[in-house]
């Protein structure tokens, strides 16, 4: 009897933890999408003629950089708009899994996928529970499938993905 709690116990930990950590990769993905928007709300600039006193504030930055010649509109004004860009533009967790797993073309483990992305992204910090924790996130969107071969776990491509991918 507690030993089938404690088998309950543990499956529903493992289950929060897959769900934390897919709320943690859709709240980064929200928080990098939200700079890029600011930084790229921050970067346009109203027509001229069409200041007022509030945009007058907002623009103090881009009217000091080139004072009184009109061309402030037609620059970019450089702000921390490209770090969220560069953010953006760098491919998830999640993506760099997918990737690896679809190149190897068999199921793999946890700890060889968070190997192989360690050292093919020496500048990310990939640690196999994110990494098992990622795939089992995965695993409940459908988008990687889980092999159990005897007690060891291997994940692979959904079929369907690999032939839509393709």
């Amino acid at each position: 009897m507690v030993k089938g709690d404690l088998e309950l116990i543990a499956k529903e930990r493992e289950r929060i933890h897959t769900d934390i950590a897919a709320l943690q990769d859709q709240l980064r993905l929200l928080n990098a999408s939200q700079a890029w928007l600011e930084g790229l709300q921050n970067n346009m600039q109203p027509s001229p003629g069409a200041g007022t006193a509030a945009a007058g504030v907002q623009e103090k930055g881009a009217a000091e950089a080139d004072p009184g010649d009109g061309k402030a509109g037609k620059e970019p004004v450089p702000s921390t708009a490209a770090s969220p860009r560069t953010a953006s533009e760098a491919p998830t967790l999640r993506d760099l899994i997918v990737d690896e797993l679809r190149d190897r073309g068999r199921p793999c483990s946890a700890q060889d996928v968070a190997t192989a992305l360690g050292r093919a992204h020496p500048s990310r910090r990939i640690k196999e529970p994110a990494m098992r924790n990622a795939l089992e996130a995965m695993v409940s969107q459908k988008r990687v499938r889980r092999v159990k071969r005897g007690s060891r776990v291997f994940y692979q491509v959904a079929a369907f993905n690999a032939a839509a991918k393709a």
